[in-house]
């Protein structure tokens, strides 16, 4: 590797190994410059900004061993960020890994960098050990949990991996489930809801039950517990739609018992459970449920790399499975 000066900038030239022979150069480059999204490096070569000897160069251009690739400033050698956020590992190996992931933080970083800490952990945790400068393990997020979401998360090591993974969710082959705190009891014990989504018009983020012209998505939930006033339900997503658990159960009448966007509370606090209950259990101004109460408790694939079925689980996270002892003391089923 060295910097050369080229229309006054200083450009970071790379030359292929033999070892490196054959590889993508997208591929070639999001492993080295891992802190920059392959979308961005996309942009760069299709503006001409990334050169391979000399000339413009497309993302699935093979590299040959000697070949010179030069980058400009807009790509920089950074270092790994650190690991601020634990992360519990469930399960891990040379393809793929599962991770406990906390509530509070989104699996992917906004536009403009925020949100970052538990994606920029998980780069940092898994390149603990690679060499400085590369080549680095980049985290490949198959699927989503929501911010507020705890729970099991799939991420694969490679592209390769990546894409094994994807199929299997594409072919609806993942079964997850989820364990969520209403308000109020379903009226059967087992329900299946199937019920059309799409996107709530002028909004990025909402969606909305649709009957008329939405995107199929099921779900069957099951009462595992029940209280006097709410319930802890198991929750089979059948289909992956955003959001679709959260709006699957508020149109049953019986949203989350903590949903800013689609239930009746941002947070509940013990006033609001008094209230509920008509008597009082708890402190007034005591935070009892900050979050949504949502947790991907298991998930059921194949390894993207023998095949072999696997499954992954993670236990109620204590802040849920503490409400849940409140409820059993303060709200039994009579």
């Amino acid at each position: 590797m060295r910097t050369d000066r080229n229309d006054g900038e200083q450009w970071t030239t790379l030359t292929v190994s033999p070892k490196d022979s054959g590889e993508e150069l997208l591929r070639f480059l999001s492993v080295r410059f891992v802190t920059t999204s392959k979308t961005a490096l996309r942009r760069l070569m299709a503006s001409g900004r990334i050169r391979v000897e000399g000339s413009a160069a497309e993302p699935s251009q093979l590299l040959r061993p000697g070949e010179t690739i030069s980058v400009p400033p807009d790509l920089s050698f950074s270092a790994l960020p650190e690991q601020t956020l634990p992360i519990n590992v469930l399960h891990e190996d040379e393809a793929h890994l599962c991770v406990d992931k906390p509530a509070g933080h989104p699996v992917l970083p906004g536009r403009r960098g925020e949100g970052a800490e538990f994606y920029e952990s998980l780069l940092a945790m898994l390149n603990r050990e690679a060499p400085q400068g590369g080549p680095y393990v980049r985290p490949h997020l198959v699927h989503r949990l929501d911010r507020e979401t705890s729970g099991v998360l799939l991420v694969a090591k490679s592209d390769r991996a990546g894409r094994a993974l994807g199929r299997q969710f594409e072919r609806h082959q993942v079964e997850k489930e989820y364990l969520g705190i209403i308000e109020g009891v379903l009226p059967r014990p087992e329900l299946r809801l199937d019920i059309p989504l799409r996107r709530m018009p002028g909004s990025l983020l909402k969606m909305e039950a649709a009957p008329a012209g939405g995107k199929p998505a099921s779900s069957v939930v099951r009462i595992k517990e029940w209280f006097g006033h709410f319930a802890l339900l198991e929750i089979r997503p059948l289909t992956g739609r955003q959001h679709q658990i959260r709006v699957h159960l508020a149109a049953t009448g019986h949203p989350l018992a903590v949903d800013h966007l689609y239930g009746r509370r941002e947070e509940l606090r013990g006033a609001g459970l008094n209230a509920i209950l008509g008597r009082d259990v708890a402190a007034a101004r005591a935070v009892l449920l900050a979050r949504c109460p949502l947790h991907a408790a298991s998930i059921r694939y194949r390894h993207p790399g023998t095949g072999e079925p696997m499954e992954q689980r993670s236990p109620l996270p204590a802040d849920l499975a503490w409400f849940v002892e409140i409820l059993r003391e303060a709200d039994p089923h009579d």
